[in-house]
This record gives C-alpha cells, structure tokens and sequence, in this order.
C-alpha cells in the first residue's frame, strides 16, 4: 500500500505561475505578493480545497465554514472526511467540481494543466506552494488573509518559533544523529525506496530536530534510492513511513522485517528503526510545531521522551 504522502506530495514537481488578476490590498484578498493568483473579483464565501494540506490549514484556522468540497485525499481532521469530494489534484471530477459552484478554488502548485482546467469552467483559483516549511508558513499566512483569520495566523505562527526555539535551546552542543526518512517503498522487499531529500519540509525538519538527512544532498527532493545506497550511507536512525494509518499492526511488523535483509545497517543493529502507525505528519499544513516536536522524539528521545499525539484530533 502505497502510503498518503506519495500520492498527495511527490507528483508536484512540475511547478507553474498562471496568469494573475490582482485586487486591492484589503481584508478578504491575499496580499498581491506572487504570480501564481488568479483572484475572484470579491472575497469568497464558498471554497474547494484540492489539496490535504490547505484543508487541514483551513481547519486550523477556524474557518471551514468556508469550504464546500475538498478532495479525495483530504482526511485530516476527520471532520474534513465529512464534506463532499471532488476528485484530487491529478484528476479532479469535473462535473462534482462544477456542481459545488464555488467562488474559489484552492490548489497547490500543480502542472498546467490543472490550472488550464479550472480557467476553462471559469473557476477562480489560487495555488500555494508547500514544498518548504517558508512556503508552508506563507501558505498559512495568505489563506488567514484570504479568509479574515489573522489572529489565528498569529497563534499558530507563534506556536510553531516558540517550539523552535525550545528545541534548539534543548539541542545546544548535542551531537545531531544520522537520518534517513523513507517515504515510501514497496512492501515485502527493499526496492523503489523513496526518500526525503533535498529542498523539502522533511528534510528541514530532521535538521532542526537534532539530525543530519544523509541523503540531504539529493538534487532531487524525493529520490529513489536502492538498498545498496542506504547500506553506503548506514544511518543511526531510519524512519520508514511507507504505511499510512489504517494498516494492521502484522503489516506495519513485516514492514519491520524488510530491513532484516540488510544486517549490518547500524540502524538495525541499535534497534533505531522507527515504523510510524500515524500518518499526520506527512501533511505540510498547519501543525509544523507537532511535527518538529514528533521528529526530535525520534531523533533524540532522551533529551524529547515525551511522545506527540495527532493534533487533529
């Protein structure tokens, strides 16, 4: 089983800046900072989400009264599995789409020609980006803007440099760890293994959190390495999140088991490999803090004993 992350993060590689429509700094409009804006004329009262992410940010601040549809994968909060689907950004079902009538459309940024199909039935949309924790945090900042929410930018912002800033006071003069995130690989063997590299939220994360991303100087921001690489690199701790939540607990054991076929891997030897049952944190929305806080965990639990819960729930 493929897991949440693959599907909703590693095809928006293709990045692109539609055509933009600019309306006056004010309460209600995004600040006119980027070219990738195509703006309805007034502010909106119904919204598509087409993207995990910007749904769950939604939800954070306060404001899904908004929303009138999100799409397939969108499933945290829960309460976000409540409200009507329209496809996903690869393949959004048009006619659900047009049916919800929305003033605007929320995406990330995409290929064209997602863009091209909203233009084409007369949607207003805006793409964000959220590649990296800076994007991510724009991405907060404009859509509190877009819906009259600052306040509730302003806790959440607060929140994630309070937590910043308390585990690099913990991490002084500590000797970071040697990481390597898998994002996703087929089950029952050691191949097509996807990791985190270069470029990415994740890989900022494992930084902040006390680590070192030893395939950080990836060009690429989720490479695919073979079994051979991740020998070569022999990390202190893998973390390996090929499975989402709902998996059963003899798949997330076997998913264990794979590694035994490499047995001089360090992280095996020290019992540091970590098999994720939540899959929150793949989402690069509004919790970063819980994020930071669930990666320095991993990373150094005796300094982080504490474990983190999911807070959507």
């Amino acid at each position: 089983m493929r897991n949440l992350f693959i599907l909703c993060v590693i095809c928006l590689f293709a990045l692109v800046m539609p055509s933009c429509v600019h309306q006056p700094d004010q309460p209600g409009n995004p600040p006119p900072s980027d070219d990738n804006i195509v703006e309805p004329l007034e502010p909106p009262e119904s919204v598509v989400s087409l993207s995990p992410n910007l749904t769950q940010i939604i939800f954070a601040l306060d404001a899904s009264e908004y929303l009138v549809a999100v799409d397939d994968y969108s499933v945290y909060p829960p309460e976000a599995a409540m409200l009507p689907r329209v496809g996903n950004y690869m393949d959004p079902d048009l006619e659900a789409l047009a049916a919800t009538d929305p003033d605007l459309v929320l995406i990330v940024e995409v290929d064209e020609g997602t863009g091209d199909l909203l233009a084409g039935l007369g949607l207003a949309y805006i793409s964000y980006g959220n590649n990296t924790i800076d994007e991510i945090l724009g991405s907060i900042t404009d859509l509190g803007w877009l819906m009259a929410r600052t306040s509730e930018v302003e806790i959440i912002t607060s929140d994630w440099n309070s937590t910043l800033n308390d585990v690099r006071t913990a991490l002084e003069g500590v000797e970071p760890r040697e990481v390597a995130l898998v994002i996703g690989r087929n089950p029952g063997r050691l191949q097509d293994i996807y990791v985190a590299g270069s470029g990415s939220y994740l890989g900022e994360i494992i930084e902040l959190a006390g680590g070192v991303n030893v395939f950080g100087d990836q060009p690429m921001m989720w490479p695919q390495i073979g079994a051979e690489s991740m020998v070569g690199a022999d990390p202190d701790i893998i973390i390996d999140s090929t499975l989402s939540k709902g998996a059963s607990d003899e798949q997330f054991e076997a998913l264990r088991e794979d590694w035994d076929e490499l047995p001089g891997l360090r992280a095996l030897r020290n019992d540091r490999i970590i098999i994720p049952t939540e899959g929150w944190f793949q989402i690069p929305g509004a919790h970063l803090d819980s994020i930071l806080m669930l990666f320095a965990h991993w990373i150094h639990p005796e300094i982080f004993p504490d474990e983190v819960n999911d807070p959507n729930l």
